[in-house]
This record gives C-alpha cells, sequence and structure tokens, in this order.
C-alpha cells in the first residue's frame, strides 16, 4: 500500500509540474483580443476627447452672448469688442475668439466666432453664436451654430460680412443658424 501511494505522489506531482504557465497560443489569442477591443475603442476615445475640447467654445460662446445682453441693458447698444465685454477668457488653448456688432435695418445684433486653431488635428469644429435686441418685444433672441461641413469643419471669418460667411443669420429682430453649413446647438 506504500508503495502504490508513493507511486500516485509521484505521478500526481510530475502532472503538476507540466500543468505550469500559458502556452504560446494562449498568449497570443490574448494579445489578439486585446488588440481588437482597443482598435473598437480609440476611435470612440478621440472623439470623446474632441467633444471635450469643444467646450472651450460652446462654454465662451454662451458667456458672450449672455455677456452681450447685460451690457445691452446697461448701455443700449451691443459691445464692439471682447474688452468691453469683461469676460475673464483665460487663455484659449483650441480656439481664438472674435467678436462683431453692427444694425442691419432691422436691429442691432452682435455675433461671436469661435475658430479653432486647428480644427482637423484637435478633433473640434467652429462655432459661432449670435444675439439680438427686438425693440418692438422687448426682448433678446440668441443663437448657437456649430460647423458641419468636413473635413475641417470650419467657418469663414470675414469680419466685413460675418453674418452671412459666418453661419448666424440675422433678420427681423432675430439670429438664427444658416440653412447649410451649421447646425443649431441647443
Amino acid at each position: 500500500m506504500k508503495t502504490n501511494f508513493n507511486t500516485k505522489l509521484l505521478q500526481y506531482l510530475a502532472q503538476k509540474k507540466v500543468n505550469q504557465g500559458f502556452t504560446l497560443i494562449e498568449l497570443l489569442v490574448v494579445v489578439i483580443i486585446i488588440g481588437v477591443l482597443a482598435a473598437i475603442a480609440l476611435p470612440n476615445l478621440l472623439a470623446q476627447v474632441g467633444k471635450a475640447r469643444q467646450s472651450e467654445a460652446k462654454s465662451w460662446i454662451g458667456v458672450a452672448n449672455r455677456a452681450q445682453q447685460s451690457y445691452y441693458s446697461e448701455n443700449a447698444d451691443f459691445a464692439g469688442n471682447l474688452t468691453n465685454l469683461e469676460i475673464p477668457a483665460g487663455t484659449p488653448k483650441y480656439y481664438s475668439f472674435l467678436l462683431y456688432s453692427g444694425t442691419n435695418g432691422q436691429g442691432t445684433y452682435s455675433t461671436h466666432y469661435a475658430q479653432g486653431t486647428n480644427n482637423s488635428k484637435n478633433g473640434t469644429r467652429d462655432y459661432v453664436g449670435g444675439v439680438s435686441y427686438n425693440t418692438d418685444t422687448r426682448a433678446f433672441d440668441t443663437a448657437v451654430c456649430m460647423a458641419i461641413d468636413a473635413p475641417n469643419y470650419s467657418l469663414s471669418s470675414n469680419t466685413q460680412n460675418f453674418l452671412v460667411d459666418s453661419g448666424v443669420v440675422s433678420g427681423t429682430n432675430e439670429v438664427r443658424c444658416a440653412a447649410s453649413g451649421v447646425k443649431e446647438v441647443k
């Protein structure tokens, strides 16, 4: 019986040593699975990074629209430059900001332009916002639009004809997004 026990113990110990570690095939399968998962997740991650970077523009456009409303309430006119708005913008990282105010026969308006420094590299889009004041209803009208035309998602920054080129259309005391090239941000 003792001999039988020793034989079984030696067989068990020999079998235990054989089953240690992973085979090359098992490791290769794990590496392939991880590679496929990374290939699926990476584009989604980069898109989310671009959306996070766009929050700089959305936030600034919203603040500029509200600051213009406040400025108009105090001065009966929109601010003509960023200094008059006194927006504590800090140092922009992915955008440069422009402002244009004027009249178009129907009323007074102001547009705010967030131009991406390198949209295709940073995964960002240009944004434009506008605010107008309706003297009849004594109410403000605002719009925020983003570029939708690939590949650069850029809008023109021609300040001579800013409303037409930027994507915000001003008419009968209202601002709204243009029919093409932009989409309204809700």
